[in-house]
């Protein structure tokens, strides 16, 4: 059986409490306002610049996405910063892999993961979760990944599913996928996976089929499937 996990909720999670949120925009003055009503509508009205469902392959380009997104955020809240200020926030976001931490079990099941089951990645991000993942060491440990802006997609597109699926060279009934959300689990019982919700705080919606906490009690589940197989 192949382990297909999902990053957000599930490997990692947001540093500084939500996944908007880079390093540098803690500090004034865009940290003054993160709990504003102006931040929040300028987000809405700003949010699609930097959209994780189209074809893009690198860094370069996400920078490109982020920056357009903290130029149009700078002039709607406004903030004020100059334009090497606003530079300085894109650059941050993408190449600063403090905004996400690992959860504290991952460095120790990963591998064990990738030895018993065989391990693939997908998740609804861009380019710069790869270098998050090098810089915590765990990179090494999955056999495919697939992220939405390889595919232009997001869950539960039935084309995010079944990319992962043909890079891992895996039968869809063989594989057993993990996710946070409902509706990505379902789309991935849609494709004939297998799969169970990792609901690692107590805060997330729930789904009808199976749960596990952490990767303890994933690792059991896992195991338990292959000896009903």
């Amino acid at each position: 059986m192949k382990l297909i996990l999902d990053a957000g909720g599930v490997i990692v999670y947001p540093a500084f409490g939500h996944w908007r949120y880079g390093a540098a925009m803690l500090r004034p003055p865009v940290g003054d306002t993160l709990t504003s009503e102006a931040y929040l509508r300028a987000h809405e009205a700003c949010k699609h610049f930097m959209r994780e469902d189209v074809r893009i392959d690198t860094e370069a380009e996400e920078y490109a996405m982020r920056l357009r997104y903290f130029e149009a955020m700078n002039e709607m809240v406004p903030w004020g910063l100059a334009r090497w200020q606003v530079e300085e926030l894109a650059h941050d976001f993408v190449e600063n892999t403090a905004r996400m931490g690992v959860y504290a079990d991952v460095r120790a099941y990963l591998p064990r993961f990738q030895e018993r089951f065989g391990l693939g990645l997908l998740s609804d991000t861009s380019p710069s979760l790869k270098r998050v993942f090098e810089n915590a060491g765990i990179w090494r440990y999955f056999d495919a990944h697939v992220f939405s802006t390889d595919v232009g997609a997001l869950k539960p597109d039935p084309a995010m599913y079944a990319r992962i699926l043909a890079l891992l060279g895996a039968r869809a009934e063989d594989c057993l996928f993990v996710d946070d959300l409902p509706r990505n689990l379902r789309g991935a019982e849609k494709a004939g996976m297998r799969a169970v919700q990792m609901a690692r705080a107590e805060n997330v919606e729930r789904w009808d089929g199976p749960v596990v906490t952490d990767f303890a009690e994933l690792e059991a589940y896992a195991e338990a499937l292959e000896g009903k197989g």
